[in-house]
């Protein structure tokens, strides 16, 4: 497992690299888009944009996303100290852009990974940091799908299609012929379907 783990850490950096890289890019090409526009056409209105909120989130995200293409691509020629600080400064940050879903989990989970590749030299701990990294994550997930579960389950709307799910699949299971040329997993899909849609209609 661990050897495993070790061959594909560096398919994970790379992955994370050009994730972040592409983003810059993107964002480079995008900014120069709207600063010619905005030069073709200046607005009185420009000075009071920049300064929203969301003016100032989407500078802190652009910097947030240079840093990081900054730092995995000169990890290898910093001194210990730098790349240790620079790395738990990234971490902070991948922890706020996380608890506000601004960062999936598999975006969150490559650049943890990256972070743990560029930062630690020994391969076998960099498997073992990999694999709780995973298990971390696994285990989140598993708490909000019961968490999701426990929500259905006292949902009113979702008790009432399962019943009547129950009772739709018991019918067409039964039946000897399916209307309108569908297969039987058509129409069963068909059917549920409606269903779904009248227990959530409001």
């Amino acid at each position: 497992m661990k050897k495993v783990l070790t061959l594909l850490v560096p398919c994970l950096v790379f992955a994370a690299a050009v994730f972040w890289w592409k983003r810059e890019d993107a964002g480079v090409s995008a900014n120069a888009h709207l600063s010619s526009a905005a030069l073709a056409t200046p607005s009185p209105a420009l000075g009071s944009l920049q300064a929203t909120p969301e003016a100032q989130a989407y500078r802190d995200r652009r910097h947030f996303e240079a840093d990081a293409k900054d730092f995995f691509a000169h990890a290898a020629s910093m001194r210990a100290v730098e790349r240790s600080e620079r790395a738990d400064a990234l971490t902070r940050q991948i922890d706020a852009y996380e608890a506000t879903d601004g960062l999936s989990a598999g975006e969150a989970v490559l650049l943890r990974t990256a972070l743990v590749r560029a930062t630690i030299d020994d391969p076998a701990q960099q498997a073992e940091e990999v694999a709780a990294i995973a298990d971390r994550y696994r285990t989140h997930a598993d708490q909000r799908m019961a968490a999701f579960a426990a929500q259905q389950a006292s949902d009113p709307r979702f008790q009432a299609y399962k019943t009547r799910e129950a009772q739709v699949v018991a019918e067409v299971m039964a039946m000897t012929s399916i209307p309108a040329g569908l297969t039987r997993d058509q129409y069963l899909r068909q059917r549920l379907q409606e269903e779904r849609e009248r227990a959530y209609a409001p």
